[in-house]
């Protein structure tokens, strides 16, 4: 009998803590969540300590070097490795516990815990409100550099976060608006775990915009094909063990999203885990499907905002203290760039533009900002701010943040050449502050934080700007010039003694 939903400890051999499921357990000490093989990779490679940012090694095999000693101090408290230390109910500030981190529930007025599958979104956010701040990007939060004391109580745009930090208002995810919890998107697997030894954290992930926006008809999976572990939780959830249900698969993973399915009508629905709701899976939309942008992800287009910090400062001090100094937040659409694993254009944020000093030093630590190796470095992003809208034509084609060249003007010369004018000054490179790549330039390597990631090539940069310099006359959303664009050669073959061609097209 299931007296309550979503309560493991009531269905047989699902109890949910580690002496009833060794597999899950060891799924989930080798999961990138529990491990931070990524992060470990990375920031020992940042500072010098190995060849690349790929890597197998994780939190538990950290010793006393720089890297290690600054992901101690700055990066372990949030894995699920990390051993849960204190009693009682999670709270904003919790922080590991294997298994508990997540499914640790006590129900009001009660002393007694329980194990649960109904795992509202605040569980969550304690840990993914930092680095890529993906819940505070869902909710419609952006971090700021204010300090909570000088925050008005009355000012509803801003809010104070349990650690002290001050967040404002963004736009949020379009999938937040309409009630969904993180858990509708994602599933146990990305969590604990596939089974497999992945590199970096999104090599894990099975969801996708097309595992629910598509078209024409849907791979499916009946019950009897269900995994045992989708069978379990699909019998954890009241009314979802029906007869001849058509589940949904990833079309990543092509497993089964236990929530979505073919509704009576063949129609495709997702049944929200935690409000029931049935909601209606819609098709992406005519021009994400049309001919010229193939190679762009949906996030690239879709992503209204994203989390980037301007130039900041790692400092070791001399009682061995790692400190990390920021100078703004801003929530601006995101950098565009490529995975070459994939060929796919996906949206990037700054990973590091930052100064990093190992060696300690006394004082204040601001003293210290301009000595230390100095990186600029590129991470891809999902910002988990999806807007219904796509981006504009301009936004890409005439916008030099998303062409990687930071925050500035840009415009055609009398010359018909590019001309392009910053906002912040240059860093300790020469570059702006804010970029992630020379002028219309190749980049000085390194320049991203994955190996099969890089910045657009100056070609590429200028094919994008080649159609950019028409948007000024012919603007993309306009129908009437929907066939300009769907052929462009063609029609820049046809460009009369009027139209502004860029030097480099001719």
């Amino acid at each position: 009998m299931r007296a309550i939903p979503g309560n493991l400890a009531d269905a047989s051999e699902s109890c949910g803590s580690p002496g009833c499921h060794p597999a899950i357990v060891e799924r989930v000490t080798g999961s990138l969540m529990a491990t931070a093989r990524g992060i470990v990779s990375v920031d020992r490679w940042v500072f010098g300590e190995r060849d690349t940012p790929d890597g197998t090694d994780g939190m538990d095999d950290l010793g006393d070097s720089p890297a290690d000693t600054h992901l101690l101090q700055l990066c372990s408290t949030c894995h699920l490795g990390t051993p849960k230390t204190e009693i009682g109910a999670l709270h904003p500030l919790s922080k590991g516990g294997g298994c508990l981190a997540c499914h640790l529930t006590y129900d009001p007025g009660s002393p007694h815990a329980r194990i649960s599958t109904y795992l509202p979104s605040d569980r969550c956010f304690a840990c993914h409100s930092r680095s890529g701040r993906i819940s505070m990007n869902y909710q419609g939060w952006h971090e700021t550099v204010l300090d909570y004391r000088s925050v008005d109580p009355a000012d509803s745009s801003l809010t104070i976060l349990a650690d002290g930090r001050v967040v404002a208002r963004a736009p949020g995810d379009v999938h937040h608006d309409a009630g969904l919890e993180c858990i509708d998107c994602h599933t146990s697997r990305e969590t604990m775990g596939d089974g497999k030894r992945h590199t970096h954290q999104e090599q894990a992930i099975e969801t996708s915009c097309t595992s629910c926006h598509f078209s024409g008809a849907p791979s499916t999976l009946t019950w009897t094909e269900l995994t045992d572990e989708d069978r379990r939780i699909v019998a954890l959830r009241e009314g979802w063990e029906l007869p001849g249900r058509r589940f949904l698969v990833s079309d990543r993973s092509g497993l089964a999203l236990v929530n979505t399915y073919l509704d009576s009508l063949g129609r495709p629905v997702l049944e929200g885990k935690l409000d029931s709701r049935v909601r209606t899976l819609s098709p992406p939309a005519s021009a994400c499907t049309g001919t010229g942008h193939e190679r762009l992800s949906c996030q690239s287009c879709h992503s209204a905002w994203a989390p980037q910090c301007i130039g900041c400062h790692t400092q070791r001090t001399a009682t061995g203290d790692w400190l990390e100094l920021v100078a703004d937040f801003r929530p601006d659409p995101p950098v565009l760039g490529v995975r070459e694993s994939t060929g796919r254009i996906e949206p990037f944020i700054p990973g590091m533009i930052m100064t990093l000093n190992p060696d300690p030093t006394r004082g204040d630590p601001g003293a210290a900002v301009g000595t230390g190796a100095f990186h600029r470095l590129y991470a891809p992003s999902v910002p988990h701010t999806t807007s219904a809208a796509g981006r504009s034509c301009a936004s890409c084609h005439l916008d030099p943040l998303a062409l990687g060249f930071g925050r500035g003007a840009l415009r055609l010369g009398a010359d018909r050449r590019w001309v392009f004018t910053p906002v912040y000054g240059p860093a300790r490179d020469g570059l702006p502050a804010d970029a992630w790549i020379p002028f219309l330039e190749p980049a000085p390597l390194p320049n991203a934080t994955r190996s099969d990631a890089r910045p657009l090539t100056p070609d590429e940069q200028r094919a994008i700007l080649r159609v950019g310099a028409c948007l000024a006359c012919h603007p993309g959303e306009d129908p009437r010039w929907a066939a300009l664009y769907s052929d462009f050669e063609a029609a820049l073959s046809s460009a009369t003694s009027s139209c502004v061609v860029p030097m480099d097209s001719d």
